[in-house]
């Protein structure tokens, strides 16, 4: 570990915090998912909280007081460096081990292009015999672009299908130049059309995701699909979908993708030692997804 991993975009090194094999969601046929860290949203019902922090630690009890054990508190940990951090403990490797509060824990690690390829080239050939091949996601993968491009072009290289889950808030002309053209599916998550809303419960505006959509649509030769994260009293509600519908058939887009509520992300969020916000714990019956796809499809 070097001063390099402090970087937040590096082409050579990325900060992942999983790989998942035989993903059956994540795109046609056998897949390999590869979970990239950090999120430049903040939704309430993420999915993988673990993901969304920059940085390869996380805090493990929320509220934990310090006080006669450590100078340092768990927020100033989430901010500082890999080297700081690693000159306040004196170490050479994961200043976490030294951790004398127990109140931060590992999430993610550093891995390199060649290192990453290595992984999930081991599954070549049940991609080529299946259909499938790589999705990256998050988190979200955008966020490092330039080793993403190199990874992307690795595993075109070798003759693998390449998807990308996106939450599309990312720099347009960046991601024309550099990861589109070695994309081969897209999938891109749509929420809320009410600015205010989605400023509320992802804490970013939506401006920058629909125009970079509209922009995809006009531009992109590969499929893009349309995914919504059906969030009971958030974005299920028949007004949001009717806007959605609304603005997708303004743009030709016959088809959407809903995604039923799964509340499994509030054990990882509470093992973080973090309090929901948003605490439906309940998973979506076929009831509420009918009426869903009801309000969607008028």
């Amino acid at each position: 570990m070097n001063s390099q991993t402090d970087r937040k975009d590096n082409e050579n090194l990325a900060l992942i915090f999983d790989i998942k094999r035989d993903c059956s969601e994540d795109g046609p046929g056998i897949r390999t998912t590869v979970f990239f860290k950090g999120c430049p949203l903040s939704c309430v019902w993420c999915q993988n909280p673990e993901g969304k922090g920059p940085r390869p630690i996380a805090p493990q009890q929320a509220g934990l007081s310090l006080a006669g054990q450590c100078e340092l508190d768990p927020a100033d940990c989430l901010t500082m460096s890999h080297s700081e951090l690693t000159r306040f403990y004196g170490l050479q490797s994961q200043p976490l081990e030294k951790c004398p509060a127990k109140a931060m824990t590992d999430v993610g690690y550093w891995i390199s292009v060649e290192e990453l390829l290595y992984r999930v080239l081991i599954d070549k050939a049940f991609f080529q015999s299946s259909g499938g091949g790589v999705t990256v996601s998050g988190g979200e993968a955008t966020l490092q672009p330039l080793f993403l491009e190199k990874f992307l072009q690795g595993l075109k290289n070798e003759g693998v299908s390449t998807a990308l889950e996106t939450c599309g808030f990312f720099n347009y002309h960046t991601f024309k130049k550099r990861l589109l053209p070695w994309l081969d599916l897209i999938y891109f998550d749509l929420k809320l059309m009410d600015e205010t809303a989605h400023r509320q419960f992802t804490g970013q505006s939506n401006k920058p995701i629909l125009k970079n959509l509209e922009r995809l649509l006009a531009d992109a030769t590969i499929p893009v699909n349309i995914r919504v994260p059906l969030i009971p009293g958030i974005t299920a509600t028949p007004k949001n979908l009717s806007e959605i519908a609304s603005f997708l058939k303004s743009h030709d887009v016959e088809a959407v993708y809903l995604m039923p509520y799964n509340p499994l992300w509030i054990d990882k969020l509470e093992k973080l030692g973090i309090s929901p916000t948003y605490n439906h714990r309940e998973f979506m019956d076929d009831g509420q997804l009918a009426d869903c796809v009801a309000a969607i499809s008028q």
